[in-house]
């Protein structure tokens, strides 16, 4: 997620503002900001353990539309383009959700699951 994220907020918003619109995702501004937000920020939250339901929860829904609304027309293997790679992402971020960051996590060492 992170590098996705990473190429999306400083690699330049236009592309993705571009594909968002040709995809029929509206306001395609808007959501490319938050996508690659969610990605970058995200990304890096799950990874530390930080924020981890409510960062994994955010990144379901962004993976949800990347499976099914982008991916799903090109079939399954990702090599062509297909929903192999983020389906894999989605499951793993409904386990992350529903299990939290567990031991090695921010948040448990901070006392709380977010």
């Amino acid at each position: 997620m992170i590098p996705h994220g990473y190429g999306k907020v400083f690699g330049g918003i236009e592309g993705t503002t571009q594909f968002f619109a040709s995809a029929g995702l509206e306001p395609a501004l808007m959501l490319a900001w938050y996508v690659g937000l969610i990605e970058l920020v995200g990304g890096i939250c799950v990874a530390l353990g930080l924020f981890t339901r409510f960062m994994s929860a955010q990144l379901i829904g962004v993976l949800a539309v990347a499976t099914f609304y982008i991916h799903l027309p090109s079939g399954f293997m990702w090599v062509k383009g297909g929903y192999e790679y983020p389906l894999f992402w989605l499951v793993v971020m409904v386990a992350i959700t529903i299990k939290g960051g567990y031991r090695l996590s921010i948040d448990n060492l901070l006392g709380k699951e977010f």
